[in-house]
């Protein structure tokens, strides 16, 4: 490790392997590398290889001595968008040469798909890797009834990259359970580390909300529920068609004042579920500085919705609404792995039945069941869900490493 200036202290030097851009964050894996690098940054050296597939191109907003920035060049690989990274030899060229600058003790991979680049970085350096896989992709995969082919490579894929690695990083008990049973991995190199949302950055703003609802023609007495999500991702995609289809039909014909804003980018081949009360909003950015920002439409919303059926990624969605005191209604798979108690932080149903329709009625019928979920579901994300401690805990991976547990 690289011995701090003018003390006795070592520093470790880890890289960070990143299938896409970081600024600003689109999703929850950018949020997860960006909150992760911004913790880790002041206590140990990084070199940080990030890419230009899925960039919004926005200005470079972290940096810190102890900090290297790197992109990946463009190139014709990037159209094959994540699976680039299995076969790209601009990444692997820019790997190596960031490892080698850095001089690296630990390769720290983010999601599945850099896990080649990490494991010949691995040996050829001999030095040990993490993976942080924020969910097992087989099964998402299987949930989304991928092909056959797709599901075959999937698995072969991660049973690789959960076999190579020497620590793995899960985001829930969840996925932990299936790396166990689907690869046989020892749960004591398989550690839980959550996703958070950032307290200061997702808080609520009445007075920005209003200027969020002003901007889009919405009245002070209209009641305003949200979604948000990637819209590429199937899961957003079935997720808005239910909003459009079942939800929707039945929340308007009784309260023609309701509006529902689908929040997230690449939402065009969804504008067929377009509807007099849906607002397609595109991509909001995260970033505090921003005016406005996803707080800001969270701050819009009365009721934030997830009408998912199938799992998938972070659930940031749900931890940014309710660091936003937002009251949250949720299907238990779009929940899953987090630790709000239904009836009190959020309500929970099985499926995107007439029961969720029932409680989002509820909400919309009593403003202080709605200020009092949103009030304990902040209570509960300010007390569990802490980037700091979270990434504090990644350290602790780290120590395991460097103790030669590997």
């Amino acid at each position: 490790m690289l011995q701090a200036e003018g003390c006795s202290e070592q520093v470790r030097k880890v890289i960070i392997l990143s299938p896409s851009d970081i600024f600003p964050p689109v999703d929850g894996n950018s949020e997860n590398i960006y909150h992760i690098v911004k913790y880790l940054a002041p206590r140990n050296v990084l070199g940080l290889l990030l890419s230009h597939v899925f960039s919004q191109g926005g200005p470079v907003d972290l940096s810190h001595s102890n900090l290297t920035i790197r992109y990946c060049p463009p190139s014709v690989f990037d159209r094959l968008q994540y699976k680039s990274f299995l076969v790209n030899p601009f990444y692997f060229k820019s790997a190596h040469d960031l490892m080698r600058d850095v001089g690296a003790d630990i390769i720290q991979c983010q999601v599945l798909y850099t896990i080649l680049v990490g494991y010949y970085l691995k040996k050829r350096f001999r030095r040990p890797l993490v993976l942080v896989q924020e969910n097992a992709e087989f099964i998402k995969q299987v949930k989304f009834e991928a092909p056959r082919y797709v599901t075959f490579v999937l698995r072969w894929l991660e049973h690789l990259a959960c076999n190579v690695a020497d620590r793995i990083v899960a985001v829930s008990e969840v996925d932990k359970r299936h790396m166990v049973e689907l690869y046989g991995i020892p749960e004591d190199r398989i550690h839980v580390i959550n996703h958070c949302a950032d307290e200061e950055t997702f808080k609520y703003d009445r007075d920005r909300g209003r200027e969020v609802r002003a901007a889009w023609g919405i009245g002070d007495d209209d009641i305003v529920m949200t979604y948000v999500g990637k819209m590429d991702a199937p899961h957003n995609t079935a997720a808005t068609q239910y909003i459009a289809e079942r939800i929707h039909p039945v929340i308007s014909s009784r309260y023609p004042n309701s509006r529902f804003m689908i929040v997230g980018q690449n939402y065009e081949h969804l504008l067929k579920y377009e509807r007099d009360g849906i607002l397609f909003t595109g991509f909001v950015t995260s970033k505090r500085d921003a005016t406005p920002n996803l707080a800001d439409y969270l701050s819009a919303s009365d009721i934030v919705i997830v009408p998912m059926d199938r799992g998938s990624g972070t659930r940031l969605k749900i931890l940014e609404a309710a660091a936003c005191s937002r009251a949250i209604v949720s299907t238990e798979i779009g929940a899953e792995g987090l630790e709000f108690v239904d009836g009190e932080e959020i309500l929970l149903t099985k499926d995107v039945d007439e029961e969720f329709i029932q409680l989002v009625l509820r909400l919309m019928e009593d403003e202080d069941l709605r200020k009092g979920l949103g009030q304990r579901a902040r209570k509960r994300l300010l007390s569990r869900y802490s980037w700091e401690r979270e990434v504090a805990r990644l350290e602790r991976v780290y120590e395991e490493l460097e103790a030669g547990a590997y």
